[in-house]
């Protein structure tokens, strides 16, 4: 189990490490939704008629509106770009040599599968702040 581990952090590791040197990536993340919000939600904030409906006692504004749908969207990119990179390391050969280890295979997937979700979920964070 020790070793299982081990493979999950040098995994979630390498992932985080080529995303730091992929700064395009971080700034596509941010720059593609902050569009979004400002083209569509200035267009649509006065067309909107989100008037005050049950739990709320005010109108709820269209970019607050908008906002957790952007926070799917990148989600959904993120993971695309992942499952890009999963792509490119197989085409590198870098998933010969995990394929190799002595491992489940099942186990590297979901080693993958935890750096995505934490590289997500840190360009969601860093979307809403």
């Amino acid at each position: 189990m020790a070793h299982a581990l081990q493979a999950l952090v040098a995994i979630v590791q390498r992932e985080l490490l080529k995303f730091v040197q992929q700064t395009g990536r971080l700034a596509s993340a941010l720059i593609r939704p902050l569009l979004w919000l400002a083209v569509f939600g200035a267009g649509f904030r006065s067309v909107s008629g989100l008037g005050a409906a049950a739990p709320y006692d005010h109108a709820v504004s269209y970019d607050v509106y908008l906002v957790p749908g952007l926070v799917g969207m990148v989600l959904l990119f993120n993971g695309m770009q992942s499952s890009l990179s999963m792509v490119y390391d197989r085409e590198m050969g870098l998933m010969r040599l995990l394929l190799t280890a002595p491992l489940p295979r099942a186990w590297l997937l979901f080693a993958k599968l935890c750096a995505t979700a934490l590289l997500s979920l840190l360009q969601a964070l860093a979307f809403v702040a």
